[in-house]
């Protein structure tokens, strides 16, 4: 059987994963670079972008492994190359934060710094490459390069929460790849082939004997990429996963490592439609369920990064939303909130990270630590508050507004009023839960209780009416690569809100 070839469509997944093995080489060769890795693996990423721009130019249609009978195994329609593009682009910053990280401050991190940003790479290739795969081996061995990686970035972290983090995520992992292994295994009983299209779907779906298994299929593989985009019920790993990690592997598992995911479930959602709405029903109360909960522990979280984690658990519940009806322009729509979510959670790892940087490793960043971040250090402060009104869906980060509505808008045109009123109700609730962070840097800090006993009520009164504010300590000045990085991911969050087709149109 002949198959035909197109190195351009296969390089933006290629690119990543021999930049992954040239990391590896020149470490063996220049051993002790501790940044040289990550400027390879910036490289890399920046490297597989310009090839889908090249692709772009070039007027290639993403296509490659194509046999006599014209069908392809390896396809990106304009969704996937977008998808492509936000996974390269977002590995691209993470890796930029990794090169800022103090490595001599992390315990686990001195020798390793190449087989992270290996790592790393590696993940990037998985994300990218699922996308465009349209057979069952490449994409499920696509899909767990996407994950299996992340274990080791969170282990290499080092420390106990490093530690406990890694083994919920492992164990999380084997039983997700067993439950999508069973999936492909039933599909490939359902259909009797091992490509991942509409028709062999629905050829299976007008058998009656059949029929049981494909929707058997489709429930497993659901169930299985669910646990990757980090939706309720299959959730569990993300809050323990994300405070073990530290934030830029936090900010891969939020972005790039979801990119992923929902690529994978892309390529099954596609050929589930075919068998209309009622197939989709249990994806439904799966994104109910997940911006329920997500919103709720979010509201009860202190610590960063714990937050962000049920921040993505919530918004996986978005980026699904659409997906849940048949409906024209849903996998566009679910595309487009996820970049928007990609955006606006690098905005607040950015902060983070830098945060991170300027405090001791052994100091953990609470909420109470965000006081007067407006007044000590105003450009870090833009930029969090920025990214978070995007997920919060509030001007004038208008991006997140445009998300919201367009995730919405196949709901309501299928008629699914039941998770219209759920999703509009966890709109407001993430609403509060978002701005109760933005209002703690504005909120000023305590005055300290004066020791003096002598010290009448009085006293204290005129005091505290004359204006005087305990003086703030300010945030050491962050590195330069964290500025230039805020002020870049405040530029796109200001770009997308002042012109949303911009985000629109790439998918």
């Amino acid at each position: 059987m002949k198959i035909s070839f197109d190195a351009l469509a296969l390089a933006p997944a290629v690119v990543p994963m021999v930049g992954a093995l040239l990391v590896l080489l020149v470490d063996v060769v220049l051993p002790g670079r501790a940044r040289l890795p990550w400027v390879l693996a910036v490289l890399a990423c920046l490297g597989g972008l310009g090839a889908l721009v090249a692709g772009a130019v070039t007027g290639g249609h993403g296509t490659s492994l194509c046999d006599a009978s014209g069908g392809c195994y390896w396809q990106a329609d304009q969704t996937g190359v977008g998808l492509q593009g936000l996974a390269l682009a977002s590995a691209a910053v993470v890796a930029v934060l990794a090169l800022a990280e103090k490595t001599s401050d992390v315990p686990g991190t001195k020798g390793h710094t190449a087989v992270r940003a290996m790592l790393v790479l590696a993940a990037t290739a998985g994300c990218v490459g699922v996308v465009a795969a349209r057979d069952l081996a490449s994409w499920l061995v696509l899909i767990e390069l996407a994950t299996i990686p992340s274990v080791a970035l969170v282990a290499l972290r080092g420390g106990r929460q490093a530690a406990h983090g890694a083994l919920t995520l492992l164990v999380t992992a084997l039983v997700s790849f067993a439950v999508l292994a069973l999936g492909a295994a039933v599909w490939f009983a359902a259909t009797g082939t091992a490509s991942m299209t509409g028709d062999q779907v629905l050829d299976a779906f007008a058998d009656p004997a059949r029929k049981p298994l494909v929707v058997l299929a489709m429930m497993l593989v659901i169930a299985g990429v669910g646990f990757k985009l980090s939706l309720a019920p299959f959730h569990a790993w993300t809050p323990e996963a994300f405070e073990g990690s530290g934030s830029w592997v936090a900010a891969f598992l939020a972005t790039t490592s979801k990119v992923g995911a929902l690529g994978g479930m892309l390529v099954v959602l596609r050929a589930a439609s075919s068998l209309g709405s009622s197939a989709l029903t249990a994806l439904a109360v799966v994104a109910a369920l997940s911006m329920t909960v997500g919103n709720v522990m979010a509201w009860r979280q202190d610590g960063p990064l714990r937050f962000m984690a049920w921040s993505t658990v919530a918004q996986a519940g978005w980026v699904v939303l659409p997906m849940t009806v048949v409906a024209g322009g849903s996998v566009t729509a679910a595309a487009a909130y996820l970049a928007l979510y990609t955006i606006g959670t690098l905005a607040v790892f950015v902060v983070l990270a830098a945060l991170e940087d300027a405090r001791s490793r052994e100091h953990e960043t609470t909420i109470g630590d965000l006081r007067g971040l407006f007044r000590t250090r105003p450009m870090m402060a833009a930029t969090l508050a920025l990214g978070l009104l995007a997920l919060a869906g509030l001007p004038p980060s208008i991006i997140g507004v445009v998300a919201k509505i367009v995730a919405l808008k196949p709901v309501v045109a299928g008629g699914v009023w039941w998770l219209v009123v759920i999703a509009l109700l966890n709109a407001v609730l993430g609403v509060a839960v978002y701005l109760r962070w933005i209002a703690a840097m504005f909120a000023p800090v305590a005055t300290p209780a004066p020791e003096n006993d002598d010290v009448s009520d009085e006293a204290a009164a005129v005091a505290a009416l004359s204006g005087d504010e305990p003086e703030l300590t300010p945030l050491p000045r962050p590195k330069k690569v964290y500025g230039v990085l805020a002020a870049l991911v405040s530029l796109a969050v200001v770009t997308t809100s002042l012109a949303p087709n911009v985000l629109l149109a790439l998918f």
